[in-house]
């Protein structure tokens, strides 16, 4: 664990708690880490959510499968995100979706009920946590509300395009890589694979943007 302490220390959920305070919280929320291999299911649908995962190493899937087992990538989580948190936030509600590791992975795993429970005191750093965790779910809203905008629109290019100006805009360059292969961003935009990649080599040759693998430059 003390490997990951500046890691932890500097994550979102833990943001304004020192390294002394955080050692003492991590014992009292039952902290502990879990190791998963690539394509490793971690929740899946219909689990009931009483922990907070935090990913220390590696990606993880947020997917959900169609009635007739179509795989649709709702998004892909990295290094100091937290997974389905507002599942675990939602009492005891059943988990709508799978979360599945893309990659080797390791996260801490806490207890949201310690987490979330003040102290008799009503200590300073309970009261930074929770605030953090409302936050996060914040931001986790806007990423959602991104996530409409990209599949609401009504060609594969037009998706394309709104998805790609996006991830630019975060890069805050017009060269940026994208944190998914040819399926995934197929699956994450609800398209057909074979359709996604010949509208691609259109609009390269449009002059739109060029690419190299899942690197793209917009032009």
């Amino acid at each position: 664990m003390e490997k990951y302490y500046n890691q932890i220390k500097n994550s979102p959920i833990f943001f304004g708690i020192n390294e002394t305070e955080l050692k003492e919280i991590l014992t009292c929320f039952n902290a502990r880490i879990k190791n998963y291999d690539s394509e490793q299911a971690i929740i899946r649908q219909g689990d009931i959510i009483n922990e907070i995962y935090l990913i220390l190493e590696g990606s993880v899937n947020i997917e959900k499968d169609s009635y007739w087992g179509r795989r649709i990538i709702v998004t892909q989580l990295g290094v100091n995100d937290n997974i389905a948190l507002a599942f675990v936030a939602s009492r005891n509600m059943e988990v709508s979706i799978d979360a599945i590791s893309a990659t080797k992975t390791k996260l801490l795993v806490l207890s949201y009920s310690k987490c979330t429970s003040m102290c008799q005191n009503a200590c300073t750093k309970h009261k930074l946590l929770i605030n953090n965790l409302f936050e996060i779910l914040s931001k986790e809203n806007i990423n959602l509300l991104q996530k409409i905008e990209n599949i609401s629109q009504k060609t594969i290019r037009d998706k394309l395009l709104t998805y790609l100006s996006n991830e630019s805009k975060k890069a805050k360059s017009n060269v940026f890589e994208i944190p998914f292969n040819r399926q995934d961003l197929a699956d994450y935009l609800n398209i057909d694979r074979s359709a996604m990649s010949f509208e691609l080599s259109k609009m390269q040759k449009d002059g739109l943007l060029s690419f190299e693998k899942n690197k793209f430059k917009l032009k």
